[in-house]
């Protein structure tokens, strides 16, 4: 029988009850450990490691404001601060599913409920330490992530039928999936599942399939799964991919769906459902994705700006795509009430712009209401001053595309794309705007033509009203605005005597949401040259009256 050694390794409790610490420290002594650090805190804990390297960790899995458990060991190992050979036991006084299985699927050393008795600690710690010491240097080749060293490890354990072979077959089955081994992964698959089919070979299998494109067996492997287990919330990640390969948005939004169910709190299962709701056009299941994500990378080692700036712009993409004004308006005192609180996040925006920032997405409010004019202008200023690797560039580009000013779009998404540092996410909402644009754009474009075919016939007054039209399609197109304004001088010229008041008063609205100074260079001159035929026109009507 192994014996148990933990005199003289250093422990770390993490609770924010000090009730917990005193009973923990007291079983820990009974136990013969006497090097016990605290931590009431996930921040504080990770402070600690950084200072010591422990070997027994007990964490809480809530831990107040702040880091939780889960967040403390996907932060631990991000940062490398929890060696190989380190025992990570999370704790905890519930037993919801939604709670176990979301602390499972991180993958701790062990799970323990409270209360627990020492006896039932010390059989735990007994088996965690043999594992840990028997399989040390494979422990090290993960740490290390040495592949090779991995496999020739596994194989030993595998060889010798030694205790923990079925982990190392899992290990190694993972280890060949990630090196696209596949011959070697099918063949390990099959010998593994000779006796019984074992949840860990069903799943890599799945994985393998769904890899293969072989849908039909991916989804029956699933399915084999979540008979065996229906709180298998990766069986139902898996299948939701295959159904989103198949085009059966329906069936990957009740997959994705389910597992979210089971255990809502694993980052990829978040950015899954906003795939699968943005495949569905579901507006409020992307907002709630988008809140998740930032929501689980706050104060975690993964925290980056850019799932706030998303979030933002996907509640903003969901207020276009809703009917209802109930629901339209809560949304958006939601999205400002957020631009309100994130301006304090002084270390989260240190990078960016936010007061820009928020300039465009009060822009983009003003389009999606049919404030054209506001936009317009906010969108010229914003164009003056913004780079084209700035993080707010694209939500320029997605303001000039709402407002129908395409080619100053295109001329910001062409910088973009010299710039490869982009998001899936933010790349695929550019791809959508661009697409949702694409009849917009047509019909400006073919309006635009007609338009300059009768005004190069001498027909202004059909010119004109076409150029109007183009204007309803794209109301900020500086073309179609100048268009119409060349169109209406025409008319005006042909006026001989009564010139119409209503005309000038038009070609004034359109002269006033024209900023000549921010305007493309080949707009500048042509805007100058309409303005002075224009200011003549004026000045005539003036003395006619």
């Amino acid at each position: 029988m192994h014996k148990l050694n933990l005199s003289g390794l250093q422990i770390l409790v993490v609770d924010d009850q000090r009730p917990f610490q005193v009973m923990l420290k007291g079983i820990l002594k009974s136990l013969g450990m006497v090097n016990i650090q605290f931590a009431s805190s996930g921040e504080q804990a990770l402070s600690r490691c950084g200072q010591t390297e422990f070997d027994l960790l007990f964490v809480d899995y809530n831990l107040g404001a702040g880091k939780n458990g889960r967040q403390l060991l996907e932060d631990l190992r991000e940062k490398q601060l929890l060696k190989a050979s380190a025992i990570f036991i999370i704790v905890t006084g519930e037993n919801t599913v939604t709670m176990v299985m979301s602390a499972v699927e991180t993958e701790p050393d062990d799970y323990l409920i409270k209360p627990f008795s020492q006896s039932l600690l010390k059989t735990r710690l007994l088996k965690l330490q043999h594992k840990k010491q028997h399989l040390a240097a494979l422990y090290e080749a993960l740490y290390l992530h040495q592949s090779a060293e991995v496999i020739v490890e596994c194989e030993k354990e595998i060889a010798a039928n030694g205790r923990y072979e079925q982990y190392c077959r899992r290990v190694l089955a993972e280890t060949l999936l990630n090196q696209q081994n596949f011959s070697a992964l099918e063949s390990l698959l099959s010998d593994s599942m000779q006796q019984r089919r074992p949840t860990w070979a069903l799943l890599l299998e799945a994985k393998f399939r769904l890899q293969q494109q072989d849908h039909q067996r991916c989804l029956a492997l699933c399915d084999e799964i979540i008979e065996l287990n229906r709180l298998c919330a990766q069986a139902l990640d898996i299948k939701c991919n295959c159904q989103l390969a198949q085009g059966d948005t329906e069936g990957a939004m009740q997959s994705v769906t389910q597992a979210i169910y089971i255990a809502p709190f694993q980052l990829g299962r978040q950015y899954l459902l906003l795939k699968v709701a943005r495949e569905a056009a579901s507006p409020m299941d992307m907002v709630q994705a988008s809140k998740q994500i930032y929501e689980l990378t706050r104060r975690t080692a993964k925290q980056d700006v850019s799932h706030l700036l998303n979030y933002i712009r996907t509640m903003l993409d969901a207020i276009v795509s809703i009917d209802e004004p109930a629901k339209r308006n809560k949304l958006q005192q939601e999205t400002l009430l957020l631009l309100h609180r994130s301006q304090k996040d002084e270390l989260l925006l240190k990078d960016v712009d936010f007061e820009r920032f928020e300039q465009l997405c009060m822009a983009r409010l003003d389009a999606i209401e049919g404030r054209y004019h506001q936009a317009k202008k906010a969108a010229d200023k914003i164009c003056d001053s913004i780079k084209g690797t700035e993080p707010d560039v694209p939500d320029l580009v997605m303001l000039l595309i709402d407002i129908g000013e395409f080619e100053g779009a295109d001329h910001f998404l062409a910088m973009l794309s010299d710039n490869n540092s982009q998001d899936p996410v933010l790349a695929q909402m550019l791809s959508q705007h661009q697409l949702h644009s694409e009849d917009k754009r047509q019909q400006l474009t073919a309006l635009n033509k007609t338009g300059m075919d009768r005004y190069q016939e001498g027909k202004y007054q059909e010119a004109m009203q076409l150029f109007e039209q183009a204007l309803q399609v794209a109301p900020g197109n500086t073309g179609a605005a100048l268009n119409l304004i060349q169109a209406m001088l025409q008319v005006l010229e042909s006026q001989q005597k009564q010139k119409s008041l209503a005309l000038y008063q038009r070609c004034r609205q359109i002269f006033k949401t024209i900023e000549q100074e921010l305007l493309m260079a080949h707009h500048q001159q042509r805007f100058a040259q309409l303005q002075q035929q224009y200011q003549g026109y004026r000045q005539e009507l003036k003395q006619s009256s």
